[in-house]
C-alpha cells in the first residue's frame, strides 16, 4: 500500500516538474500554445537529431525521468511473489497462467492509473497558466493517445524485467533492462541519414510515444508552429500496431516461461 501511493505522489510531482519545464518553451512561442501542446510536451518530446550528436539533458530527462522511475517501481512486481508463495504458485501448473495474467492487469491498471495522472497534472497546470484549449476533442484525443502509448511501451519492458528475473537475480534483470531501454534511445541521438534514422525510429518500441514526430493530421495541426519535422508514414496507427507486436510477444513468451520455468528450488 506505501509503494502504491508514494508510485502516485511520484507521478504527481514528475506532472507538475514536466509541465513546468515544458510551460516555458511553448509559451514562447509566438501562436499555437495550447494546452493540448504542453500534454504532449510535458513525457512525449525528444528533440529530432540534425546534427551528428544531438543531446538536450533537459528534454531526455523529461521524456525518460517518468518511464525509468516506473519502470524500478514495479521491476520487482513479480519477485514479492516468488519470496512469499512461489511454492504455491510454481508446484501447480494449472495456476500459473492465471497468476501470469492476474500480475499483468494489476501493473497495467497501476499503468494506466500512473501515466492518467501525469497527464491530468500536464492539464491543470496548463489551465493555471490560462493556456487556451483548441478544442475538447483534440485535448481528449492527445491525452489518451499520449496515455495509451506510455502505458504500453512501458509495459512491455516491465514484462521483460519481470520474466527476466525468473532466471537471474531481480537486481540484474533490472539493470540488463535499464540498459536496454537507455541504449534503444540512440536513434533519437544520432543522426544517421534519413531513410536508416526513421525505420530505426519507426520500429524503435521506446521511441513510439514520441507524439511531435508523428505525421498525423490531428497533431500536425499542433506542432506546426516548432517546425519539427514529421516522419512520413510514422503515424499513431502505426505505433499501436508496432507496440501491440511487440507486447504480444512479450506476453506470449511470458506465458511459455511461466509454464515452464522451475524456480521453487532458488533461494529467495
Amino acid at each position: 500500500m506505501i509503494k502504491k501511493v508514494s508510485v502516485f505522489i511520484t507521478a504527481v510531482v514528475i506532472g507538475v516538474l514536466s509541465s513546468l519545464i515544458r510551460l516555458d518553451f511553448i509559451t514562447n512561442l509566438a501562436e499555437g500554445a495550447s494546452i493540448e501542446l504542453l500534454v504532449m510536451f510535458a513525457a512525449n518530446f525528444l528533440p529530432y537529431p540534425e546534427e551528428k550528436i544531438t543531446f538536450e539533458l533537459i528534454s531526455s530527462l523529461t521524456y525518460i525521468a517518468p518511464k525509468l522511475y516506473i519502470l524500478i517501481a514495479f521491476g520487482d512486481f513479480f519477485y514479492d511473489d516468488f519470496r512469499i508463495s512461489s511454492v504455491y504458485v510454481f508446484t501447480r501448473k494449472d495456476n500459473r497462467v492465471k497468476w501470469f495474467l492476474d500480475k499483468l492487469f494489476h501493473i497495467l491498471k497501476h499503468l494506466v492509473l500512473y501515466f492518467a495522472i501525469i497527464t491530468a497534472v500536464s492539464v491543470i497546470i496548463g489551465f493555471a497558466n490560462n493556456l487556451p484549449v483548441a478544442s475538447i476533442q483534440g485535448l481528449l484525443l492527445v491525452s489518451s493517445v499520449c496515455i495509451l502509448l506510455n502505458v504500453t511501451v512501458t509495459l512491455v519492458f516491465v514484462l521483460l524485467i519481470n520474466v527476466l528475473s525468473l532466471y537471474i537475480s531481480c537486481e540484474m534483470s533490472l539493470f540488463l533492462t535499464l540498459l536496454a531501454y537507455v541504449f534503444a534511445h540512440l536513434p533519437a541521438i544520432v543522426k544517421l541519414s534519413d531513410p536508416v534514422q526513421h525505420l530505426l525510429i519507426k520500429l524503435n518500441p521506446v521511441l513510439q510515444p514520441v507524439l511531435p514526430w508523428h505525421d498525423d493530421g490531428f497533431l500536425l495541426d499542433y506542432i506546426q508552429p516548432l517546425d519539427i519535422p514529421a516522419i512520413p508514414g510514422f503515424n499513431v496507427y502505426w505505433s499501436f500496431l508496432v507496440l501491440g507486436a511487440y507486447l504480444v510477444l512479450a506476453v506470449f513468451v511470458g506465458i511459455r516461461v511461466i509454464k515452464t520455468v522451475e524456480i521453487t528450488d532458488r533461494n529467495y
